[in-house]
């Protein structure tokens, strides 16, 4: 209703409104399955800068390791609502998103995501980012009291052009959580743009953390993203 609400003021003041859609499937280590379908609309603010209003709902399934070394399996449904503004000039592009979590078993949660990305040749990029957040909840230790945690996340990474419509974007993350436990991800994603507005995208994750046996484990994705 939010989206709904925005997007007719925004059409009332004549602004071009660009809607947005698609729907990744996650995999993996402990059995963990996400599927994340997501909608939302972005606002051309000027040539250089836009306005996304975005809602997506994960639902999750994976397997955890339980206090007594046993595992159990555990489902649960997030809705994810998100705003963020794009700028883009010449060789460089930036963004700025805060996101608002609410689902099962009262969890809630909110985010922080900056990333800055500038060309270095015409068919190399580099990438860096920052994202924070702070959840209170039992959703993956559900064996224990209601934890609020706080993790930070700094990103690198490269977007390198095969060739028109094909991109490959390798990035490896390292995390801090507020209970001292480490973790670094590295993807490659491939990109695919058969042509407008489809577009694919394939990932691999090999994600390690340092805390006792979570979810350190291999895992895949793959979306079908369509852009107006």
């Amino acid at each position: 209703m939010v989206i709904i609400w925005l997007t007719a003021g925004l059409n009332a003041q004549g602004l071009s409104l660009y809607p947005q859609a698609g729907a990744d499937y996650y995999w993996g280590a402990n059995k963990f399955r996400s599927l994340k379908p997501w909608f939302g609309v972005r606002a051309s603010l000027s040539p250089c800068s836009s306005f996304l209003l975005k809602y997506t709902f994960h639902d999750l399934d994976f397997d955890y390791l339980r206090d007594d070394g046993t595992k159990a399996s555990r489902e649960a449904n997030l809705s994810q609502f998100i705003a963020a503004i794009y700028y883009a000039r010449e060789k460089l592009e930036s963004y700025a998103a805060v996101s608002h979590f609410r689902g099962s078993e009262s969890y809630t949660a909110w985010n922080l995501d900056l990333g800055i990305g500038g060309k270095i040749t015409s068919r190399f990029a580099l990438e860096t980012g920052v994202y924070l957040l702070d959840e209170s909840s039992i959703l993956w230790y559900p064996d224990e009291p209601v934890r609020r945690l706080q993790v930070g996340a700094l990103r690198a990474g490269l977007d390198i052009k095969i060739t028109n419509g094909l991109n490959l974007n390798p990035q490896v993350y390292f995390y801090r959580n507020s209970e001292k436990v480490t973790a670094t991800t590295v993807a490659v994603s491939a990109i695919f743009i058969p042509r407008e507005p489809f577009t694919f995208v394939l990932t691999f994750w090999n994600y390690r953390e340092s805390a006792q046996y979570r979810f350190s484990g291999q895992y895949f994705s793959v979306g079908l993203h369509l852009y107006y």
